[in-house]
């Protein structure tokens, strides 16, 4: 690949892509979804011109067409820190490029809003640091507080825009388990419902943007179901809100679902990444349920009408 977007001699590459769709996206939205920066750092990028379209300074409201490159960066000098915090890790996988940790259910993936500390990605720091690799932390995919399982760190820019376009082209096939209220009629099949943003709260919305969840029934009980969930895209909080549509609320989930005496967080847990797809050579990695998770499954199996 010829890059011809360039990053500043006193400037660091967070992260560098090529346009790929066939529809209009802004190039906020772009950069939400593939290089997974959050709103409020992005408006920060753009109000210091760090991010650029095609070699020059852009706009975040610009339409993006085929082709396009983005490319934002931060000064050397101006580079995000995060306090490094010894914690128990969990890994999963590590090579030269990337680190795959499982997430305990109550710990953040990183670093947002009043929460600055006390992280998974506090604790990838220290680690990275015991190690002699001075590396930012660069978190592909993000769980949520509550949801245990599998998280993708990059060792560099480039391998985390290479990552997020994999997982955006399903190259990387993420696997959740959820334990929802009720039982679906068919065993399998695929939610294709578009969401969009109501009052702080994701919705069903044919205004909002494409997702498509498949499902297949892996266990019944009296009245619930262990569901394996794989997503072709990645919209926030996706599963939680194609369940709570469907009428089959995910287990334990206060914003999304139903109160339950089984589940004291989300009963959902990513078990299982899939690289086959993509260029990466990294074996099929599995987490897991934590203990909470499979307790809750005995208890489960053991209410169960015969």
């Amino acid at each position: 690949m010829s890059l011809k977007t360039k990053s500043p001699n006193n400037h660091s590459t967070l992260f560098f892509g090529i346009y790929e769709g066939n529809k209009s996206l802004p190039l906020m939205e772009y950069l939400k979804e593939t290089a997974q920066l959050s709103g409020r750092s992005l408006r920060q990028y753009f109000f210091k011109g760090l991010v650029q379209l095609n070699s020059r300074r852009a706009h975040s409201g610009v339409i993006l067409k085929a082709g396009d490159q983005v490319l934002v960066t931060t000064p050397n000098s101006e580079r995000q820190t995060l306090t490094p915090e010894t914690g128990k890790l969990n890994v999963i996988y590590e090579d030269r490029q990337l680190l795959i940790l499982n997430k305990p259910a109550q710990l953040a993936t990183h670093p947002s809003g009043k929460i600055t500390h006390g992280t998974l990605a506090n604790q990838v720091a220290a680690y990275l640091n015991a190690q002699g690799e001075k590396l930012k932390v660069r978190p592909v995919n993000r769980l949520d507080f509550g949801t245990s399982g599998l998280v993708i760190f990059a060792k560099n820019a480039f391998i985390q825009a290479e990552l997020s376009k994999a997982i955006q082209a399903h190259q990387i096939i993420r696997t959740y388990y959820a334990v929802v209220q009720g039982i679906p009629q068919e065993s399998s099949g695929e939610i294709e419902l578009p969401i969009a943003t109501s009052q702080k709260k994701r919705i069903v919305d044919q205004a909002g943007k494409p997702a498509v969840t498949n499902y297949l029934v892996k266990e019944v009980f009296t009245t619930n179901s262990l569901l394996e969930l794989t997503l072709e895209t990645g919209r926030t909080h996706q599963i939680r809100v194609h369940l709570e549509h469907l009428g089959y609320p995910l287990l334990g989930d206060s914003q999304y679902g139903v109160k339950s005496p089984f589940f004291k967080r989300p009963a959902l847990h990513a078990g299982k990444l899939n690289f086959t797809a993509s260029k990466f050579d990294v074996p099929e990695l599995i987490a897991a349920f934590p203990d909470d998770f499979e307790k809750s499954l005995l208890t489960l199996r053991q209410n169960s009408t015969p």
